[in-house]
């Protein structure tokens, strides 16, 4: 049965950011400082923020020399934020600007010599200073227009998404894009293509946390026996992903028979108990979600993203 929504019920709204500098990676508390690998070595951990002209959603994880937390595409922060410090001192603006967007959110960029050109939000950060960040994919022509400091309104229209008839919550995600996801339900049960299947066990780094519309949980990357035996070695940057036995509702954390699914939104981690970061977007305490196993299911395929 093809899924209904209250898609015409949604506020609709403009938000605005600025897009951010790159900032280095945060560990232990030591801005600017190298951080430590799970196996003691040093590293300086680029690739947070920032306007990245190779990287893009539907691009691997992994094999990014120097990196921790991969963004791609655009990083806007909210228009009145600051670039340093984690997401915990967030102003009540930036909090929304980051919890109000959603993958499938048109933005529209409304100064600079990029005036005009569209994007389309992929996802959001989720440890530290990348918490603060909302990830937007623009055409590659349009990449060499923009500049840090460049302001964007963005469209919202995700939040307060419900499926009717789900016996669990939808999240980060706009109207638009749910559909493109063709979703059924079989009686209560929610069919969601997924690439990969995630157990517990593999969950790291943001457990606890804060609400699914903010903050993201890890699948652990490190050592790399981990990825061999899981088999996550394919593991790309927006891929839908169902995490067994885990529940990303109000908090981050185990509970069992519950699935949520998410987006892979971030590249892979070499610091113990960290890893790619997966957004939520679906959960069920009931497990009253059916993860169908689809190779191809990446956002970027679904966005229709250009590049991928």
């Amino acid at each position: 049965m093809a899924i209904k929504t209250n898609k015409d019920k949604l506020l609709k709204q403009v938000l605005l950011g600025k897009i951010a500098p790159p900032v280095m990676f945060v560990q232990g508390g030591l801005i600017g400082a190298y951080m430590t690998t799970w196996d003691g070595k040093p590293k300086i951990g680029a690739g947070v923020g920032g306007i990245k002209y190779n990287v893009k959603v539907g691009g691997s994880c992994y094999g990014w020399p120097e990196t921790e937390y991969l963004s791609p595409g655009v990083s806007f922060l909210g228009y009145d934020d600051s670039s340093d410090g984690s997401s915990y001192n967030m102003k009540g603006t930036a909090q929304a600007f980051v919890k109000y967007t959603a993958i499938g959110t048109k933005v529209t960029v409304v100064n600079g010599d990029g005036k005009g050109i569209e994007g389309v939000v992929t996802g959001k950060g989720g440890t530290g200073i990348s918490g603060k960040h909302v990830f937007v994919h623009f055409k590659n022509d349009d990449l060499e227009k923009l500049n840090i400091g460049d302001k964007a309104k963005f469209q919202q229209d995700g939040v307060g998404l419900e499926i009717e008839e789900f016996p669990g919550k939808v999240f980060n995600m706009s109207p638009s894009f749910l559909e493109s996801l063709e979703l059924k339900l079989d009686g209560d049960v929610l069919e969601i293509p997924v690439a990969k299947k995630v157990p517990a066990v593999c969950m790291g780094m943001g457990v606890g946390g804060s609400s699914a519309e903010s903050g993201n949980w890890c699948i652990q990357t490190n050592p790399p026996h981990l990825v061999e035996k899981y088999g996550y070695g394919d593991l790309r940057i927006g891929d839908i992903v169902a995490c067994r036995d885990v529940l990303m509702d109000y908090g981050k954390g185990y509970y069992k028979e519950a699935v949520t699914v998410g987006v892979v939104t971030t590249g892979a981690s070499d610091v113990a108990g960290h890893g790619p970061g997966v957004m939520a977007i679906a959960s069920s305490k009931t497990g009253k979600i059916k993860p169908i196993i689809d190779p191809d299911a990446n956002i970027a395929k679904y966005l229709g993203l250009e590049g991928n």
